[in-house]
Formats: C-alpha cells, structure tokens, sequence
C-alpha cells in the first residue's frame, strides 16, 4: 500500500485539519477536478475514518475539497457534534460545506453515544441542523434500534 502525501499540488482539508489518504492506486483528472484513490482507500480526517475500495474527492476552482464520495463496502467511524458514529454502506457523500452526510445502499449506523441502532436502504444526515431522513424498502425496511427508561 502506498502512502500519498500531496501537501504542495492539492490541499485536501475538512474543517481546516489535515486530510490523510492511503490506497493502491491514485488518479488525477485536473480538468474534472477530482482525484480518485483506488483499492484498499484509506480516509483518515482527526478522528473520523473512511475504509472503501474506491474514495473520489471533488474540487470547485479554488482547490478546496467541495464533495468527498466512498464506494464499495464503506466502512466508517464518525465522530461529529459530540456524537460518535460507527457502521457501514455501500457509498457515502459528504459535503464539509453543508455538514451533510449522505449514506446509499445497506446502511447501518450505530450512535455509539447514545446507544441507537439504525439498518436502512438510504440515510440523510444533516450535522448542522441535526435533521436525519431515513428510508426503507420494501425488502429492507427501516429498522430501529434503541433503549428507553422504565417509567417507576
């Protein structure tokens, strides 16, 4: 695996903290700007963590990282707001401009911190406003997981 460091071409930041990514592969199309990371990426941004076979990073004209895409078997743990992420999708979006987190295919996110479960086809999640959509299918519908007070 090789360690790509790109300090002086492309400045890759989240929240202004150092954005490191690790991968077998790495292509750069300047026209398009985008950089794709390919076989065994490897996202690492403070304490959040990104595993996928493929992580794509998008760039508007002033080279700041707009849109960060994960695909294939994402694993993640998050931690934002004080809360702590930990799961699984197919693919991920991540907007750092908005705060929004967009999960596709099979996704399962436990909230470590306060001991939630969700398993669903697709999950929005909004870090600003703190507004989460949910969605389901027919074959996989939402499912929730979470614990309540006994009332005494």
């Amino acid at each position: 695996m090789k360690k790509i460091f790109f300090l002086t071409l492309i400045p890759l930041y989240l929240f202004s903290e150092m954005v490191d990514i690790k991968a077998d592969h790495f292509f750069a199309d300047d026209i398009q700007k985008v950089v794709k990371f390919k076989g065994n990426a490897k996202i690492e941004q403070g304490a959040n963590r990104f595993s996928a076979s493929e992580i794509l990073v998008y760039f508007n004209k002033k080279r700041k990282a707009k849109r960060y895409e994960a695909k294939g078997g994402v694993n993640f743990d998050i931690t934002e707001s004080g809360i702590h992420y930990r799961g699984r999708a197919e693919r991920i979006v991540y907007s750092p401009n908005s705060s929004k987190y967009l999960f596709y295919g099979a996704v399962v996110l436990e909230d470590l911190t306060n001991q939630r479960k969700i398993e669903a086809e697709t999950l929005s999640l909004d870090l600003k406003t703190g507004f989460a959509d949910i969605k389901g299918s027919r074959k996989r519908p939402v499912h929730f997981i979470f614990e309540i007070e006994d009332r005494k």
